[in-house]
């Protein structure tokens, strides 16, 4: 079995990964991504990609709203370098967000997130009801008030992912897809990885560092080590599991000028008059792919609860995806081993923690201390 070799060899080719080997490959390494299948399939191209601070919770854990909202600043110049290096449109606008109320405790809560970002200084402006339809005159029925946070943003990360694989081949970086990892074994030199039996290539693979960025197959990669002990024991332990989510993407004339949020649907209209209805969480189905009627009958019919028009509307595609995720909800980033890095376990949050997730794993990888900003997401900082 020949081998080639790599500075840096990348697991995984959703958002995150991709968006960690260009890093790498903007500060000259030579960079390899291996996929067990395409990049995005999995997750990044099945998520909605509203990307603002409307979905941050009242309360969320400390360290998670920081370093969303430093990956939210970071996206202007993240996407003006990726389309200038891709040559493609990656799908981004800044059309903002209203969050809606249709009964007394849904307007509670958005009072309560309205004084919340008032005390993190997140600029949003509450409305009553009628000001909300004046926004947005096709929603449905009468509404109890509104809030609108008008420098939300949105992606569509279909293109997005387009976009990052055409940057990082730009930059010289090589993609191999069909090839899942089976087997790591580390020596003096860096790595090896071995690919599994089922993979498009047999070709094993050297690289001086390996970030390992495959989701919840993160664990399923096994170290080949001369002590039987090891031998079949994770590159990694990371925790990460597969939690299944569904949306709906239909097709119909253009009904909404921004993103319109319930605490039950999020419904995000694209420029190509694609609509976005999302989403589900299911983290009982596990590994499941299979779309499910229970799924498409929900966001439907709270899809036109909320604009009653989207009954008209084709379904164009049910969408199903599998997100990762770790027990407490916080992604997994920094130092795995000697050589051996992690960027996974990012749940609903990899489109919009791409750019701060790429930035400082790479800035750990060449200054060799781990940033502030992801201190509190290394295996070392888990419970």
């Amino acid at each position: 079995m020949s081998a080639s070799s790599w500075d840096a060899a990348v697991i995984g080719a959703g958002v995150i990964g991709l968006s960690i080997a260009l890093e790498l490959s903007q500060r000259g390494r030579r960079v390899i991504i291996v996929e067990r299948d395409q990049p995005g399939y999995h997750a990044s191209r099945i998520a909605a990609g509203l990307l603002g601070t409307a979905g941050l919770p009242v309360g969320e854990l400390p360290a998670m709203q920081p370093l969303k909202l430093d990956s939210l600043r970071r996206y202007p110049q993240f996407i003006a370098d990726l389309e200038s290096i891709s040559g493609r449109d990656a799908g981004y606008h800044d059309d903002g967000t209203l969050r809606v109320a249709r009964d007394i405790d849904d307007g509670e809560q958005l009072e309560l997130l309205h004084a919340d970002r008032q005390q993190h200084g997140l600029p949003a402006q509450m409305l009553t009801g009628g000001e909300a339809l004046e926004l947005e005159p096709n929603l449905t029925g009468a509404l109890v008030s509104g809030l609108l946070i008008e420098d939300d943003v949105q992606i569509d990360p279909r293109r997005l992912i387009g976009a990052l694989v055409s940057a990082c081949l730009a930059k010289g970086v090589e993609i191999r897809n069909g090839c899942g990892i089976d087997r790591a074994s580390r020596s003096d030199d860096g790595w090896t990885l071995t690919p599994t039996s089922a993979s498009s290539s047999t070709e094993s693979i050297s690289a001086a560092l390996v970030v390992v960025s495959a989701g919840p197959w993160c664990d399923r990669i096994r170290r080949n080590a001369p002590d039987d002990e090891l031998g079949d024991a994770p590159v990694v332990t990371s925790g990460v599991g597969p939690v299944k989510g569904q949306l709906l993407r239909l097709r119909g004339p253009h009904l909404l000028q921004r993103v319109v949020r319930t605490p039950g649907v999020s419904l995000s209209q694209r420029r190509n008059g694609e609509l976005i209805v999302a989403s589900s969480k299911e983290p009982e189905a596990g590994w499941d792919r299979s779309p499910t009627d229970l799924a498409r009958r929900t966001l439907w019919d709270r899809a036109t609860s909320l604009v009653a028009q989207i009954g008209d509307f084709e379904l164009e595609e049910q969408s199903v995806g599998i997100r990762p995720a770790v027990s407490d909800h916080y992604p997994l980033i920094g130092q795995a081993g000697d050589g051996l890095w992690i960027a996974t376990g990012h749940y609903q949050h990899g489109i919009l923690l791409a750019p701060a997730t790429a930035h400082y794993l790479v800035e750990a990888i060449e200054r060799g201390t781990v940033p502030d900003a992801i201190a509190s997401f290394g295996t070392e900082a888990r419970p």
